[in-house]
C-alpha cells in the first residue's frame, strides 16, 4: 500500500513540475516553420518494421499539422501503405530544446493480405486488399539538435476496424 502511495505521489509531482516548466518555456518553433524527414519503426499488427516521410507545418506556437505517407513490410503474409494526417500541440520543458505533444489524427490504410502459392498448387498467389479509414491517439517526444535539426520519438495506436495496432517510430527531420 504504500509503495502505490510513494509511486502514485512521485508521478504526480513529475506531472505538475513538467506542467510548470513548461508554462514559462517559449514554444520550440515559430508560425510558419516547417520540417521533413524519414520515419522507421514498428508495426504491432503484423509484427513488421515500418518506414516513411514526415512533414510538419506550425499553424502558431502550440498547433502544427503532420501529414505522413508510409509503408509497413510484409510480414505474416501481411503489409500496408498508410497516410496519416495529426495534429500536434507541443509543450517545451527545457527552453527550446525539447518538447513533448500529444497527437490525434485521421488514419487512410490499405492492407494486403497475401496467400502464398504453396498452399494452392493451381493457382497463382493471390492477395487481397483492405483499405479503411481510422483514427489515431497518441504522443511523440522531440530534440532540437541544431537549428535545421530535429530527432523525434513517437508512440500511437491506430484504430481501424480489423487492424487496429500500435506504431513506434523514430525520426530525424530538417527544419526550414
Amino acid at each position: 500500500m504504500k509503495r502505490a502511495l510513494k509511486f502514485n505521489a512521485g508521478a504526480l509531482l513529475l506531472a505538475i513540475m513538467l506542467m510548470f516548466t513548461s508554462m514559462g518555456a517559449s514554444a520550440q518553433f515559430s508560425r510558419g516553420e516547417k520540417s521533413v524527414g524519414p520515419k522507421v519503426g514498428y508495426v504491432s499488427k503484423n509484427e513488421s518494421a515500418a518506414a516513411g516521410l514526415v512533414f510538419q507545418y506550425a499553424f502558431s506556437k502550440h498547433l502544427r499539422v503532420a501529414p505522413e505517407i508510409g509503408c509497413v513490410f510484409k510480414h505474416q503474409h501481411l503489409d500496408a501503405f498508410t497516410i496519416d494526417l495529426n495534429v500536434h500541440t507541443p509543450f517545451t520543458f527545457t527552453g527550446e530544446k525539447a518538447a513533448l505533444y500529444p497527437l490525434a489524427g485521421l488514419n487512410y490504410s490499405s492492407w494486403n493480405y497475401s496467400i502464398p502459392k504453396e498452399l494452392f498448387d493451381e493457382m497463382d498467389d493471390v492477395s487481397t486488399r483492405t483499405s479503411r479509414f481510422g483514427l489515431n491517439l497518441g504522443a511523440g517526444f522531440e530534440l532540437r539538435c541544431s537549428r535545421t535539426l530535429k530527432l523525434g520519438l513517437e508512440a500511437k495506436y491506430t484504430l481501424i476496424k480489423r487492424f487496429s495496432g500500435a506504431n513506434v517510430s523514430a525520426m530525424i527531420c530538417y527544419i526550414f
